[in-house]
């Protein structure tokens, strides 16, 4: 009996010695697994930090080329099922963006060279002092000296615009290879958008981390939104336009219709705006001694035709994409400065993203995502 008292503690005692080398076991390799998490979590953000910092530079071209691709996607899939070719049809569509972008570009400069050779040879011609003089003769009975300060305080003023145009001038000329090299990625990107675009949007709709409701709620947005701003802003740039082309017939400037037209084509292009036409066309009328009326068109200009973009946009954008103006607003204005041309789209996309999350988590909690 005593022997086999013995035998007994002593599996006891090896059962419980195996148990604890087991556990000890398991405890070390659980260990060993939660360093290798971590460890690869942390390379896995290390890579995504340094990642951002490659692409920084060239994330307001990539967004932009993928904007682009989306509005050209639908002339894509047309060209690739005749051609039966993905990559020769997102290369032709490059070749004509880029030749459709310099004939704007070449159109807008012919136009900025005339108007600014005629107004250069009106202000040559321009008897400064003597117009003041007449115009505050209208408001005051002695207006010789009063017009003389406002004069040399016009004369500064345009002396000053002038010295910030020039370093404005040499600053873009400095930064020309930054824009071509931006240029570049965007219509690299523009193709590869188009060529693989379909598999590369799968793959971001799969790796966000979020329920298949959200996911699609997500891409109808994106959708809703490009398509919201891309009419908008052809919409705001008739209406722009007319608007300036009203003043331009009523205050009496040359050539009205063509200025119209002109006006309507340029309000459509995105930071540009009619402004390019009604501000030197007021200046030369002024410059050419039709001070009354060139005046009236340059107020008319900054209280009417600059403010119609700011009022439209919004409420167009708005009811287009189904989300709220004040959203459209607050998402174009604070876009724009951080993303440039593409902040129109992706300010507000980024604002109703946030709501939509934050409206399933006041539902649902984070359970709900």
């Amino acid at each position: 009996m005593p022997d086999l008292k013995r035998s007994i503690d002593k599996n006891t005692n090896d059962k419980s010695s195996a148990e604890k080398n087991i556990s000890k076991q398991i405890k070390i390799f659980s260990q060993q697994l939660t360093f290798r998490r971590f460890a690869i979590i942390g390379f896995f953000l290390v890579l995504i930090v340094l990642s951002f910092l490659v692409i920084k530079p060239f994330i307001s071209a990539l967004l932009a080329a993928a904007i682009f691709a989306y509005m050209l996607f639908p002339i894509h899939k047309w060209f690739s099922e005749r051609l039966r070719s993905k990559s020769l049809s997102a290369l032709i569509i490059c070749v004509l963006v880029i030749l459709v972008l310099v004939l704007l570009i070449w159109l807008i400069a012919q136009f900025l060279l005339k108007d600014t050779f005629n107004l250069y040879m009106s202000i040559q011609k321009l008897d400064l002092p003597t117009i003041i003089d007449k115009i505050l003769s209208v408001f005051l009975s002695s207006s010789s000296e009063v017009g003389r300060q406002v004069t040399v305080t016009i004369q500064s003023t345009v002396i000053s615009l002038i010295a910030k145009l020039m370093i404005t001038i040499g600053d873009m000329l400095e930064k020309s290879p930054q824009i071509i090299l931006g240029l570049f990625i965007t219509f690299f990107g523009l193709y590869y958008f188009l060529r693989d675009g379909e598999a590369l949007k799968q793959q971001i709709i799969e790796l966000l981390p979020f329920r298949k409701k959200i996911k699609e709620q997500f891409y109808s947005k994106f959708k809703r939104i490009t398509k919201g701003v891309i009419f908008g802003s052809i919409v705001v740039g008739l209406i722009q336009g007319i608007v300036a082309g009203i003043g331009f017939f009523i205050f009496q400037a040359p050539s009205p219709l063509l200025l119209t037209f002109l006006a309507i084509f340029i309000s459509i292009l995105p930071l540009i705006g009619p402004w390019l036409v009604w501000l030197p066309v007021s200046i030369v009328m002024i410059a050419q001694g039709n001070v009354f009326f060139g005046i009236l068109l340059l107020v008319y200009g900054l209280s009417v035709v600059s403010t119609v973009d700011n009022i439209i946009r919004p409420m167009i954008v708005g009811k287009r994409a189904k989300i709220s103006e004040m959203v459209v607003l607050i998402g174009m204005l604070g876009g724009l400065p951080i993303f440039g041309i593409v902040g129109l789209v992706i300010g507000p996309m980024i604002l109703e993203f946030l709501l939509t999350l934050l409206d399933y988590y006041r539902k649902g909690g984070i359970e709900n995502l």
